[in-house]
């Protein structure tokens, strides 16, 4: 008796270990690929050197001017230095070489594009005069 009283009890808590480990598969496998992610970000993170411009996760754009152990300092486009985290640093980026008359593209797309996006002004709008007066 006591042995099948056994054997009911084991193979009641089969089916319930069985879809346990099925669970937990997945959870393993995303781990890992987790692990690996990170690593490859710590990588690159290292590699980074001075003269290298970079994005933190926050999405600061900078210039790495210093570099230390675990610190670096930024610099941004109007000369302002930061120190910043080395693990906050997301990605290198590649610099933007400015081209001569980049500004007057910009202009020139704008105006056929109808202004600037996400903002809607009529040519019938009159810019000089106040409307709140005319509704007095």
């Amino acid at each position: 008796m006591r042995g099948s009283a056994e054997r009911n009890s084991v193979e009641s808590l089969l089916p319930l270990l069985l879809i346990f480990a099925v669970m937990m598969l997945p959870l393993l496998f995303m781990s890992n690929r987790q692990k690996k992610m990170q690593q490859k970000q710590a990588e690159l993170v290292k590699q980074l050197g001075v003269g290298d411009e970079v994005r933190t996760h926050s999405g600061f754009y900078g210039l790495i001017i210093d570099s230390y152990d675990d610190v670096v300092i930024l610099e941004s486009e109007n000369g302002a230095q930061t120190k910043w985290a080395r693990q906050a640093i997301s990605q290198a980026v590649d610099p933007i070489d400015e081209v001569e008359g980049s500004e007057q593209e910009l202009d020139s797309d704008l105006e056929r594009e109808g202004g600037i996006p996400g903002v809607t002004v009529s040519e019938d709008d009159a810019r000089g005069e106040d409307q709140r007066r005319d509704e007095r």
